[in-house]
This record gives C-alpha cells, structure tokens and sequence, in this order.
C-alpha cells in the first residue's frame, strides 16, 4: 500500500498498518518517494550540451551519449548466454542524482575544456537562454 505522509488521514491508516504488521511479525519496507528529473533539469542539460558543441565541434547528441557513459556508466545484461552492455540513461535519474549528472558535466566543461557554462542563478541567464534556445 502507499500512503502520502503529508496526509493526517494516510498518516493514521499508516500507522494501524504497521501496529498491524508488527503484531503479525510481518516485514515491512518504507521507501522515498524521489521526484524525477525536471523538464527544466533535462532543458539545462542540451542547452549545455549545446553550449559544448558550439566550442568544440562534436555533436550534442553524441555528447550526450559520450557523458552518460562517462558518469552514469553501463550495466550488464546477458541474453542467450551471452554478455552485453548497456549504457545507463538519464531518463530514470530522480532530481536529486540529475543535479549531479549536471554538476559532473559543468566541472568536467570547466576543468577539461576550460568551457564556462551558464547557470540558471547567473545574472543575465536569461538572455543567454534565449540567444541559445534557437540553437538546442
């Protein structure tokens, strides 16, 4: 079952629930709730991407590949007996772990590439926004 701790009603069933399953000597497991990524979040990560491309040539798309690869890493799956890689995607990165996607590419941009890229919380973000926004 789940139930929104922000909720005095879901509070309540919770706790009776758990009265319940300890009496039984149940086992329970209480978990997080992690929002996903952001659509300004994943709108930050390709006008950086872009920002990238313009200062070094390689295509925003294949950026995005090569930093998944780089900070997200691959898993390994086998099918048919035999072993493969996938590389992990951003897609089910909560927002939590997509501010440190983001982090990692901002300090590799700057200490790699020597690329300064454009926070939401610099003073004139705005502008620079919307000069890029054409270009993503």
């Amino acid at each position: 079952m789940t139930y929104n701790f922000n909720i005095p009603f879901d509070c309540i069933s919770a706790q009776k629930r758990l009265d319940f399953l300890i009496a039984k000597k149940a086992k329970a497991e209480i978990t997080e709730k992690k929002n996903k990524r952001t659509i300004d979040q994943n709108a930050l990560l390709w006008l950086w991407l872009t920002c990238i491309e313009n200062e070094t040539g390689t295509d925003k798309d294949d950026l995005h590949e090569y930093f998944k690869g780089k900070f997200l890493g691959f898993k390994q799956n086998v099918f048919n007996g035999e072993s493969y890689d996938v590389r992990l995607t951003t897609k089910k990165l909560n927002t939590a772990e997509f501010t440190e996607y983001l982090n990692k590419i901002n300090q590799f941009a700057s200490t790699e590439l020597g690329i300064y890229l454009p926070n939401p919380k610099d003073l004139g973000f705005e502008s620079f926004y919307e000069a890029y926004i054409n270009r993503v």
